[in-house]
């Protein structure tokens, strides 16, 4: 009994110093775009108004928030969803909502990404079931999404991909850059792309972060290729949604 019991604290011993903290969190990001055809910006909206009571977490399970986006100049539309987790991001898309929604004939040139979230963005008020949202339509009024992507030349590990989330997530504030609500950190399921979803109340607050020394110099690095800053309006309907992030 006492080699047993020596054996034992032996391996659990080994097992915490061996364990590590994990790169992912579980919430997971999917992010949809898609084009309009024989269809104008009114009955688009009117479209939006009748199906967004259907895009919440009490009828899409593991639905944590949906912003209804949209980009008018570049004639894009979409959602940025939070879900719980990616299994419930997969049911999602075998769904007979989602199939509805892709069949419809005005709807059409669909894209799908979806993406893991960093252990760490917590830091960075990005993730979704932790943050501030509001329920007034108000709230919506000048909030814009700033999506990125970006891959590199070469690939940090997980242990450095790791510190640098821990580093830099609590630098992203509103404290740091005013307006700024928070950021997502994401990396894509094949691990290749990086990039973050950002919540700003303004698109002025967005073209000031541009300017800044910390975009600057990052999107400068020689090892980084940033090949995606789309910027979308909020629609008043995401609010139905629990996809207003507020400070």
């Amino acid at each position: 009994m006492k080699k047993l019991l020596i054996i034992a604290s032996v391996l659990f011993i080994f097992s915490c110093k061996n364990s590590k903290t994990p790169i992912y969190s579980d919430e997971t990001v999917l992010i949809v775009n898609y084009e309009l055809e024989n269809m104008t910006l009114e009955e688009h909206a009117k479209l939006g108004s009748e199906v967004a009571p259907n895009f919440t977490p009490e009828n899409i399970p593991g639905l944590l928030g949906k912003s209804f986006i949209g980009d008018v100049d570049r004639g894009v539309f979409g959602g940025v969803y939070y879900f719980s987790n990616q299994e419930s991001v997969d049911v999602y898309l075998e769904s007979e909502l989602w199939k509805g929604v892709v069949a419809h004939p005005n709807l059409v040139n669909f894209k799908t990404d979806v993406f893991k979230t960093f252990n760490g963005t917590e830091l960075a008020n990005g993730l979704h079931s932790m943050r501030k949202t509001s329920s007034d339509n108000s709230d919506t009024e000048g909030l814009h999404v700033l999506v990125v992507n970006y891959t590199n030349v070469v690939n940090p590990s997980d242990e450095e991909m790791s510190k640098q989330v821990m580093e830099y997530a609590p630098v992203f504030s509103n404290e740091k850059f005013p307006g700024m609500i928070g950021k997502t950190m994401i990396n894509s399921i094949d691990g290749n792309v990086y990039g973050g979803v950002y919540y700003f109340t303004s698109r002025s607050a967005i073209d000031d972060y541009f300017g800044s020394d910390l975009w600057t110099g990052f999107e400068g690095d020689s090892n980084t290729n940033v090949y995606k800053k789309d910027i979308y309006g909020v629609a008043p309907i995401s609010t139905i949604s629990n996809g207003v992030p507020v400070l």
